[in-house]
């Protein structure tokens, strides 16, 4: 069973392809998936990202939008995103893992009994796909910097059913105490890591990559943009990659309408 939309509550619709759109306070949703692969080059899966068009046609960023919301109507807007995601992601008849990317908020409110998580595996159910399947993916520093409350969300995603990611690790020199207690089953380390290990800092990266390793997290390196830098990610033991080099996000095809 999903959630009702009203004009006021943002509305749910296809497009002429027959991907699911929506729309709040004038600004249009639109769904794009990016790969993400294994070492060996197989697939991995999909991170599900958000693209907002406004009323004058004009591309919006995803957070500078949310954070210019209200956090009730952000929250609505986290909401209407990951409907379009599933359905979008269910359509495409795709046989692997999908990554959500959830506002700290959302997460929190599960903590406080008031979850968006038995709705979601109903949608899951009813577009037969398994929430063993979907990774919830929050950024470290909310990790880090918000307490209890978000790990213990987390933790009762996990418990669910949910695979857990944490993103931009590694992103500012800070604390890795709340990740490590969170033990997420992926850690995605930060593009800049990359970079600096390519530029010749080949200290920091291997060690992150060790202590994510040390609490059993399988670790993606994002931000993949040259054969060179791949190469370099495989020699290290990298697992999973994510990258404009390997793909950039796209739609998916629509192989059955739900």
């Amino acid at each position: 069973m999903e959630p009702s939309f009203s004009a006021q509550s943002g509305t749910l619709f296809r497009d002429a392809s027959g991907r699911y759109c929506a729309s709040l306070d004038g600004c249009r949703f639109l769904s794009v998936f990016q790969p993400i692969f294994y070492k060996g080059g197989s697939l991995f899966g999909y991170e599900a990202l958000l693209r907002v068009v406004d009323e004058g046609g004009e591309w919006q960023a995803p957070d500078r939008f949310l954070a210019s919301l209200s956090p009730e109507r952000a929250q609505l807007a986290d909401t209407l995103a990951r409907l379009i995601h599933v359905r979008n992601f269910a359509q495409s008849r795709q046989e692997t893992c999908l990554t959500l990317n959830l506002l700290t908020a959302t997460v929190q409110e599960d903590h406080r009994g008031l979850t968006h998580l038995p709705l979601l595996k109903n949608l899951l159910q009813s577009v037969e796909l398994d929430c063993g399947g979907v990774i919830f993916e929050v950024p470290a520093r909310e990790v880090e910097h918000h307490g209890q409350a978000l790990l213990d969300g987390l933790r009762h995603a996990a418990e669910m059913g949910f695979g857990t990611a944490v993103d931009d690790f590694g992103a500012a020199e800070a604390p890795h105490s709340k990740v490590t207690e969170l033990s997420p089953d992926i850690i995605k380390l930060h593009p800049s890591l990359l970079q600096e290990y390519m530029a010749g800092e080949t200290k920091k990266l291997p060690a992150l990559l060790e202590s994510g390793w040390q609490i059993g997290s399988r670790m993606l390196v994002e931000g993949v943009e040259t054969a060179e830098q791949l190469e370099a990610m495989r020699a290290l033991g990298v697992e999973l990659y994510q990258g404009y080099y390997l793909g950039r996000p796209g739609e998916l095809a629509v192989a059955c309408q739900l």
